[in-house]
């Protein structure tokens, strides 16, 4: 025993000593350093420059992780230069480093370089640009498509596009006459053709899928009357017998009632202008009710009036029907709006449009303000007509209060050129419902139309995104102008289709 404590003296000493070592070599090690393989991008953005647009550096971009991408949402507009563009990019990770690869730019030659956040090097963005994030570790990276998106079309043009133009629907080619009245959701197109007459009917004019049926008067109708009640469709006779139709134009009653012209429906109450020795009325007919009539003022139109066009909006307690223009009873044309609001008729405008008939009226939208402040509102465009000395236009008017003044459209809403000018046209708005086709793509597809009613309710907020769910899909409205008559009193065989631009853009939300 004696020997053996020792030995156990020794081995502890030993212990104490190792421990100690251990210690003093580990001191002041917390843990292990481990090297970042963060691959994000925190931030991205433009530096200004007032030479390419102001607040360029105000432009909101998407950082879309998952798919690798960097893009700003709401496209600059057309034109907009972006061949020389400093970018300001921050990772994640401060150890992180990035590089620039540029190939199959306008202005710049292929080349890859390492972003420095201190340096203004200008990026070619017309080309296929992409960032890669190099982690510290030296091992984990991720690339990035780095795109500017730009308008390739004017965002507040109002485009016809010449792709999507039909003929009327008709039987044939050879056609004398139309009018295209709305009741309801539907269209009721009346054509009069060479051999007879036609009236074609749907609810969805972007599908262009109509229900043609030759119709048989029994009586020679005016077809510039042909109107619409939500219950009923009337016409004219060349008699001035006024007819009715309640199965879409199928079959025509005598009403007993005798009108001088038509202008339009307002619910089940048919308005129209009545005449006796030599003295016009305002007047109207309603099946199975007694409407008193009374004598129209001096500058009232008689005839030549645009189609009546419906509104309900947050200011009013009712709808009201509008149209414009027309020729009053000493023969001269009026540039004025009337409105009916289920009793009386009134004056509207208070600077008009100028004195002309045949004028087509559109309730619609457009856009006011800034690039980076753009607001939506609901707007009149007053289109065509023709003035007292026969001659006809292709200017287009806009209405910003209801029609209580107008101006001129600036260019951006002017016809094309290959759009003659014309008079007697009916135009309808319909939405359609636009998806997108796949992923981050930049190209979208129209669905088959929901359909306005026959009067375009306001929203109380007209700056609103038309977006659903997440701007996957939204509604886009769509102008349906149909006819006119040209220079030459030939009937055109057109049905335009237009639309805002800015309309058909995916909403940002």
């Amino acid at each position: 025993m004696k020997k053996i404590i020792p030995i156990y003296a020794a081995l502890t000493v030993l212990a104490l000593f190792m421990s100690m070592s251990c210690n003093d070599a580990t001191e002041g090690d917390d843990e292990p350093i481990v090297l970042s393989s963060n691959t994000l991008v925190s931030a991205f953005s433009l530096t200004e420059n007032d030479s390419v647009i102001a607040d360029l550096d105000s432009l909101h971009f998407t950082i879309d992780v998952d798919n690798r991408l960097i893009y700003n949402a709401d496209s600059l507009p057309k034109g907009t230069k972006i061949n020389r563009l400093v970018a300001n990019i921050s990772f994640y990770s401060t150890s992180s480093t990035g590089t620039i690869r540029i190939s199959g730019a306008s202005t710049m030659e292929d080349t890859t370089y390492t972003y420095n956040s201190s340096a203004n090097d200008s990026i070619d963005f017309t080309g296929n640009v992409y960032l890669t994030v190099n982690a510290a570790d030296g091992i984990s990276s991720r690339e990035y498509r780095l795109q500017v998106n730009v308008h390739q079309m004017e965002s507040d043009s109002l485009y016809w596009n010449r792709l999507s133009r039909r003929n009327l629907p008709a039987r044939s080619s050879e056609l004398v006459n139309q009018k295209t009245v709305q009741k309801g959701d539907a269209l009721f197109c009346l054509v009069e053709e060479e051999k007879g007459y036609t009236i074609s009917s749907t609810s969805d004019p972007y599908s262009n899928d109509w229900d043609i049926s030759a119709v048989e008067f029994g009586f020679t109708p005016v077809v510039g009357s042909f109107a619409a009640t939500d219950g009923a469709l009337y016409i004219l006779s060349d008699e001035n017998n006024l007819y009715t139709s309640a199965d879409g134009g199928a079959t025509w009653t005598d009403t007993g009632k005798s009108c001088y012209s038509l202008i339009g429906g307002y619910e089940s109450m048919l308005l129209c202008v009545s005449e006796e020795n030599g003295v016009f009325y305002h007047d109207i007919y309603e099946p199975g009710a007694d409407h008193s009539r009374y004598e129209i003022e001096d500058d009232f139109p008689i005839s030549g009036f645009s189609q009546c066009v419906r509104l309900a909006n947050e200011w009013s307690l009712g709808e009201q029907v509008l149209f414009i223009g027309g020729t009053m009873s000493d023969g001269r044309p009026n540039g004025c709006v009337w409105g009916f609001d289920g009793s009386n008729w009134g004056k509207i405008s208070r600077i008009p449009i100028p004195a002309l008939s045949g004028v087509t009226l559109i309730h619609y939208y457009y856009f006011t303000g800034s690039y980076y402040d753009v607001r939506q509102y609901p707007v009149w465009l007053a289109i065509g007509g023709r003035d007292g000395d026969g001659n006809v236009t292709d200017n287009v008017y806009i209405s910003y209060d209801n029609g209580v003044t107008w101006s001129l459209g600036d260019e951006l809403l002017q016809l094309p050129d290959y759009i003659a000018p014309f008079f007697n046209a009916q135009a309808f708005v319909y939405n359609t419902t636009m998806r997108q086709t796949r992923a981050l793509a930049t190209e979208w597809e129209s669905m088959p139309s929901k359909k306005l009613p026959f009067w375009w309710t306001v929203a109380g907020n007209m700056a609103q995104t038309r977006a659903v769910t997440d701007a996957t899909e939204w509604e886009c409205p769509y102008i349906y102008m149909f006819g006119g008559i040209n220079a030459n009193g030939m009937l055109m065989n057109n049905v335009w289709r237009g639309v805002v631009n800015r309309l058909t853009f995916k909403p940002v939300v």
